[in-house]
């Protein structure tokens, strides 16, 4: 045999004998199951894995590259050194954002009622709960995909396993009808709930975000579909007035989330955080970048001009050597009105003790303080009876309330910020720049420094929304910068589902607007 036959013959060998390793362990497997693993999915399981799938707490990857990158200097909810690329999203960016969407959350929601119609009929009376809970945690993940890219894959989507229906090319539907279906399913889950009689003796254990509370639920349910239907204020006002309405005028139906008690909030124990890919730790990615959490000026400005009593817990001073003093510096957002070289030094960033030393941090998924703006926006507009000032004082002392009690979160002891006084607080609302002047304009930006760079999400889709608060253009060598206000796709996607992709690459660009941003 020549050498070459010897040389070949050795990499034959080498080429199988793993392959028939491979071969043997699988047939292995297949005689001798794992005690220790499960061959089927467990419901109760899988809405466990749904739930840490679903984005509550915003993951540290995301905070770093997509919130302090884009979503929050967008927002101008934080400072960032900026320049023309900082207006133009880059797809790959947000590639783990889509795909997470489509193959986990969403995913495993939708795998729970192909179980549960499987079920024997004497196991889903108890089973059931996890269906309604399930269209809860979709309509969240959904809306913030949906806000993010406008027109999605949606009810062709998620059928890469079946064996009936399958469609792995699946049109793009429009922003209008994914929020027909996902407001349809969170009032279909709310009226479940509400008459729902047997509760999975699991759920509790199970359910991470509200420890088995339906009550709960129904109200996490109630309040975002009063969310969603207020971002549809100005495209369909008559079809966004109807949900109100009927949400508002039936409280024993349709309970809403009314004290910061009853926020809905992704809490979990610190060595969790770092035990899990750093899951939830914005504290991590605050620390990491010190020229994206800078305060921005606007959002600076206003809260120093009306003595906001937040302001000591979410910005921090800096020193000013020529008075000797501390003193608050916004960064402007312009990148004409930076400094050639910026020095973060020189400008108030986010407070540490709240952000960057804060792993008791909770995710905030809907508070008390967002749903009592948007009563007051709801009573402003006329679309409700109700005392729209009433709802606007409350959601602003709610505001006060949570921040300084998620600021005491933090366990370093050290000298801390003093909460207001009641009077103190009450001096603020009633001040020039606060008080309640029956405009959409007041409502709106009090509730986009609400919801700040605690949920940056959604402040930059109200922003979008209601072009409140007015902010200064951007511009670059005295150019206009225009502002990203969707998401470009992936490329993955326009490749891999090319066909379907042709009908919305039209508007494939940062610069249209989504469906309901007609303003």
């Amino acid at each position: 045999m020549t050498s070459i036959m010897k040389r070949c013959a050795r990499r034959l060998v080498l080429l199988i004998v793993p392959a028939m390793t491979v071969a043997c362990h699988d047939a292995y497997d297949a005689l001798f199951l794992d005690p220790e693993k499960s061959t089927t999915a467990k419901i109760e399981f899988l809405f466990t894995q749904g739930l840490v799938n679903a984005d509550f707490p915003i993951a540290y990857g995301e905070w770093y590259w997509q919130v302090y990158h884009n979503v929050a200097a967008w927002a101008q909810v934080s400072g960032t050194v900026n320049d023309q690329d900082m207006m133009q999203p880059i797809g790959e960016q947000w590639q783990n954002t889509w795909t997470d969407y489509y193959t986990k959350a969403a995913m495993d929601m939708r795998e729970i009622r192909v179980i549960y119609d499987a079920l024997p009929e004497d196991q889903k009376a108890s089973y059931e709960v996890y269906v309604h809970l399930g269209k809860i945690v979709n309509a969240f993940t959904t809306a913030r995909t949906t806000d993010l890219w406008g027109d999605i894959p949606y009810s062709e989507a998620f059928t890469a396993r079946q064996t009936v229906g399958q469609n792995l090319f699946p049109k793009f539907d429009t922003q209008e009808s994914v929020y027909d279906a996902i407001l349809k399913d969170l009032k279909d889950a709310s009226d479940a709930l509400r008459t729902l009689s047997v509760v999975h003796p699991a759920l509790a254990k199970q359910d991470l975000l509200l420890k088995g509370d339906v009550m709960g639920w129904r109200r996490f349910a109630n309040s975002l579909r009063l969310r969603l239907a207020m971002r549809l204020s100005d495209v369909a006002p008559a079809q966004a007035q109807a949900i109100v309405l009927e949400i508002l005028s039936d409280p024993a139906t349709y309970p809403l989330v009314e004290g910061n008690s009853q926020n809905v909030a992704w809490y979990m124990d610190p060595s969790w955080i770092y035990d899990h890919n750093s899951l939830g730790n914005r504290s991590r990615a605050t620390s990491e970048l010190p020229n994206n959490v800078l305060a921005p000026k606007v959002m600076l400005d206003l809260m120093v001009a009306s003595k906001d009593p937040r302001l000591p817990v979410v910005f921090d001073t800096v020193f000013d050597s020529d008075t000797a003093t501390p003193r608050y510096v916004g960064l402007p957002s312009s990148p004409d009105d930076q400094p050639a070289t910026v020095d973060s030094a020189h400008f108030s960033r986010l407070n540490a003790l709240m952000f960057r030393r804060n792993d008791n941090f909770p995710g905030y998924v809907m508070t008390a303080a967002e749903v009592k703006f948007l009563k007051a926006e709801a009573y402003m507009r006329g679309w409700a009876t109700g005392n729209a000032k009433a709802a606007y004082d409350s959601a602003i002392n709610l505001s006060v309330e949570m921040y300084y009690a998620t600021y005491n979160r933090n366990s370093f002891a050290v000298p801390k910020a003093t909460p207001p006084t009641p009077d103190t607080v009450t001096a603020f609302i009633n001040g020039p720049a606060v008080v309640y002047d029956g405009t959409l304009q007041r409502i709106a930006t009090e509730k986009w420094i609400h919801l700040g760079i605690v949920q940056p999400y959604e402040a930059w889709a109200e922003l979008r929304r209601t072009d409140y608060p007015v902010l200064p253009p951007d511009r670059l060598g005295g150019r206009p910068l225009e502002r990203t206000v969707r998401i470009v796709y992936p490329s993955t996607e326009i490749t891999n589902n090319s066909q379907s992709y042709a009908a919305v690459r039209a508007k494939d660009t940062p610069t249209t607007r989504v469906w309901w941003d007609v303003k």
